[in-house]
């Protein structure tokens, strides 16, 4: 934006800013008041709205606000993540009600045009000031968000800001690829083993489409634990799926494109018969 527009004019065409955006670019003092008394002027003249304390959004933006662009307005050190991620990756089965970002310092939700903002912390092992930056990438508009194999992933250990493990698999069907690698490489950073055994029973679910075999689906099996890993809540009804050593919900196993993952142990079982009908993801 050019500072030499009258502040009044930037203020309500600007789809999104800070009150320090501001104030840099019409090199203002933080003591200096004048941009605040300017901005309480235009709110209460219905020409800026108030996102959030210090974050405001013009009403005559001649475009709409990109709700994947707040979080850093909010917060600095903001990446979106989790479902978010994948909605603004194009891999998201649904687009959800709520933007969840990752950042360092806690900030109470946000409530801006019906959306929420949910600041969620950073897992262990990714939240050290030098692994901030594993595995993002500037998206859309600059927008610093979470890889689509760590959204995945993120996705599965935080179940609760995923919409569950049935939106994430028909949200993996829309991957046109995946990295096995990236995805490999930041399970070892997070240093959950259970979470080898989540992510490699749904990548066996589309494991012809993926390409998920061989050597690579061998290294997901290397790591699975020895205990049992639950893909979802404890529940009656869960099915045992014993390559993953995993209690996978009735339903989702139970679907017609049901996992690779038993047609694999029926062959170890029967090796020289004949299928005519192979069950694949």
């Amino acid at each position: 934006m050019d500072p030499q527009v009258p502040f009044t004019q930037y203020a309500q065409s600007a789809s999104l800013f800070t009150v320090r955006e501001a104030r840099d670019l019409y090199k203002k003092d933080k003591h200096s008041r004048s941009i605040l008394n300017l901005l309480h002027r235009l709110k209460t003249q219905g020409r800026v709205r108030l996102v959030a304390n210090g974050v405001y959004a013009g009403v005559l933006s001649a475009a709409p606000l990109n709700r994947y662009r707040v979080p850093h307005a909010l917060r600095d050190d903001a990446v979106v993540a989790l479902h978010s991620a994948l909605e603004l990756q194009g891999v998201a089965n649904q687009v959800f009600q709520t933007v969840y970002y990752f950042s360092g310092s806690a900030r109470k939700d946000v409530v801006f045009d019906n959306v929420t903002y949910h600041r969620v912390a950073p897992p262990r092992g990714a939240a050290a000031p030098s692994h901030r930056l594993f595995q993002t990438e500037h998206g859309a508009d600059n927008i610093l968000v979470t890889t689509r194999e760590r959204s995945f992933a993120d996705c599965l250990l935080f179940l609760d800001y995923s919409g569950g493990v049935d939106e994430l698999d028909k949200s993996l069907a829309m991957f046109p690829s995946f990295n096995f690698e990236a995805a490999l490489a930041y399970l070892k950073l997070l240093g959950r083993p259970w979470l080898y055994a989540r992510l490699g029973f749904l990548l066996d679910r589309h494991a012809e489409r993926l390409f998920f075999r061989g050597k690579i689906r061998d290294q997901f099996l290397r790591k699975v634990p020895r205990g049992i890993v639950y893909l979802a809540d404890k529940r009656p009804g869960n099915r045992w799926v014993p390559t993953w050593k995993l209690m996978v919900p009735a339903p989702l196993e139970d679907r017609e494109c049901r996992t690779k993952s038993v047609a694999i142990e029926e062959e170890l079982l029967t090796p020289k018969r004949s299928y005519k009908h192979s069950v694949l993801a």
